[in-house]
Order: C-alpha cells, then structure tokens, then sequence
C-alpha cells in the first residue's frame, strides 16, 4: 500500500513537471516569434500620369496611286525624256512615239478646212446678193434653192473635216506618253528605236506620297475610331522612327467570320523613306487617361490566380490585390485596387514580405 502511494505521488510530479516544461517551451517560441527581424524591403510609390491606351496592330504599306503606263497608239520610240527611279510632276512628258505622219496628216486637214471655210463664206455672199432677186422674179426659185444646198453641202464637209482633225488630234496626243499624276517612275525597259503596239507596257508609275496601310480593327473598338483621327506606324528598315499618319476610310461593314472591321490610314512620307510592300506595324491611341494611378512595374506580383502588390503602412506589409490596365517596362496602370497616389509599395523584397509582416523599409535609389 505504501508502495503504490509513492508511485501514484511520483507520476503526479512527472505530470506537473512537464506540463511546467511545455509552458516554457511555448513562451519561449512566442518571444522567439515576437523578436524576429524585419524583412528589409526597398520602396517605391504610386503616381498618377497621362495614360493613353492604344490599339498595336500590322499590315504592308501600298502606293495610293500604282499604275503601268501602255501604249495607246501604235509607233516607234522617238525619245525618252524620264529617268528611271526619279520623281515626275504631273503631266510631264516620259515617251514621245513617232508622229511625222500624224503631223502631216493635221496640217493636211486645216488647209482643207481652210479651203472649205473660204468656199462656204464665198457661196453666204452669194446667197445674200441673190435673194433680193428672187423677191423681185430676177431668178428662180430653183436656182435660188441650189445655193442654198451647196452651203448645207460645204457645211457638211466642214464638219467631217473638223471631226478628223479632232480625232489626229487625239492620235497626236497618244504618240506623247505623259504622267497622269505625281509620282516616281519604275525601270526603263525601252529603248530609242523600239516599236510599240497598242496596250503595250511602256514604265510604272508609284505615288509615294501619301502611302497606305490597311488593318484590321476588332469591332468592340470602332466607337474608338473617326476619320482624320491621328495612328502612328514603325518599321523595321526604322527602328528609332515614328512615322506619323491619318485614318482615312473606316468599314461601314464587320466580317461576320473575324468580328472585325477594316481601316486603311495615309501615311506621310514627303522624304520617301517609305516604300510600298513594307510590313509595318501600326498604333492607334483608344482611350486617354490624364490621372491614372500607376505602380511600378518592379513592385506588381502576378500569379495564374492573382495580381497583387504589397504597400506598407506603419512597417507592415498589407497586400492589396489590383486590376492592371496598360503596362511598360517601367509601369503598369492600376483599373482597381485600393491605393491612393503617393502609396509606398515594395520593389524589391516582395517575394519574402508577407501580409501583416514587419518589415524593415528604405526608399528607392533616384533613378538616373
């Protein structure tokens, strides 16, 4: 009996022992948690900036105006007055055909109006002197009426004559091979000597200034777009230049297959750096915002289930989920979250901060 009473007196202080033991360990680990350090952070804030959104799409810049120009009239190259690769006005002369004949054969019809203008102005004359002898029975009528079909005759030469001289004409003007409108010439490919045929090819043509692009656009941003707005256009022969242009035609229709609408924007190109067939990349401002709040990109987490930042308030990190909307190298527009401009948020650190933790801040370096 006195032996079990000792036992029973043993195990009860064994049992006080560690319960005694386990409060000391967990006070300990509470200090231990208590004096952990501050994970030391570097600092960055919000701000507010003009934020403009802008719509990033490709295509290949055309010539507004692209033509070959042919032969209208048959002959033989005389002269060529252009040179390949070289800007012409409009209305210059590039080849001039063979046109001896055509000459001849005008010359030929203005001495025959000539001829046929004096005849009909001699028979007016005539006819004038003899109708005061009609009226008084001096002539017939007959004669008096053959007069006046040989002036209806010569009329009627006249006529002929006038419309063959219009149509040489016309043969005059097609042996002079003229731009139709300002541009640059392509390769000469004839020669002095050479004889064209009707519909033959004689030189291109390209106006290079304005060029063309075309591109697609989806159809939730036409409200976005009006004719003259202003698009900017980047290509790779340019790498450091912003060639800068204007929409002008807009799809009144959407392709029901992609959802998206065309527009074509004319690009300025007066040093003719540009050239037709050049991929080009195009920019067109959407939305502007003039106070969006920003963070730096540095301080922003993204995960596949979340975007967040870490602010801090009172040396505790707080983190604060938020919507993006453009993004640089440098920022990212803040859509939603709460943070106020000016907010300290954490660049470099984030990864070991967590939400509630001390830390140990200290601001960003200026940036160079």
């Amino acid at each position: 009996m006195f032996r079990t009473d000792k036992i029973r007196r043993s195990l009860v202080l064994l049992v006080a022992l560690v319960a005694l033991l386990a409060g000391c360990g967990e006070t300990e680990t509470q200090e231990v948690r208590r004096e952990a350090p501050a994970v030391p952070v570097i600092l960055g804030e919000t701000q507010t900036r003009r934020v403009e959104l802008t719509l990033e799409q490709v295509g290949t810049l055309e010539a507004s105006q692209d033509v070959t120009l042919r032969a209208e009239s048959e002959g033989r190259v005389t002269a060529i007055s252009f040179q390949e690769g070289r800007a012409v006005e409009r209305g210059a002369l590039l080849v001039q055909l063979d046109s001896e004949r055509i000459e001849a054969a005008i010359l030929s019809l203005r001495a025959r109006l000539t001829e046929l203008e004096a005849r009909l102005d001699n028979q007016l004359r005539t006819l004038e002197r003899n109708r005061p002898l009609l009226e008084r029975n001096l002539i017939s009528r007959l004669q008096f009426d053959n007069l006046e079909t040989e002036i209806a005759e010569t009329r009627a030469q006249i006529e002929g004559v006038q419309a063959n001289l219009a149509q040489e004409r016309i043969r005059l003007a097609e042996t002079r091979i003229r731009a139709p409108f300002a541009g640059v010439v392509g390769a000469r490919t004839l020669a002095v000597g050479d004889y064209l045929r009707t519909g033959d090819p004689v030189v291109s043509l390209v106006d290079l200034d304005p060029l063309e692009i075309s591109f697609q656009v989806p159809e939730a941003l036409k409200p976005k777009l009006s004719l003259d707005q202003g698009v900017s256009l980047r290509v790779a022969a340019y790498p450091q230049q912003v060639f800068q242009g204007t929409i002008s035609f807009i799809a009144p229709r959407v392709d029901i297959t992609t959802r998206t609408f065309q527009v074509k924007a004319q690009i300025a190109n007066a040093e003719r750096l540009l050239s037709p067939g050049m991929f080009a990349r195009v920019e067109v401002i959407t939305d502007v915002f003039e106070q969006a709040l920003t963070v730096p990109w540095e301080s922003v987490i993204r995960t596949e289930d979340d975007t967040y930042v870490y602010t801090v308030e009172e040396n505790l990190a707080r983190r604060v989920p938020v919507r993006l909307g453009r993004i640089t190298g440098e920022w990212a527009q803040v859509l939603e979250g709460d943070l106020a401009p000016g907010a300290p948020v954490i660049l470099e650190g984030k990864f070991a901060a967590r939400d509630g933790q001390r830390v140990a801040p200290r601001n960003a370096p200026p940036r160079p």
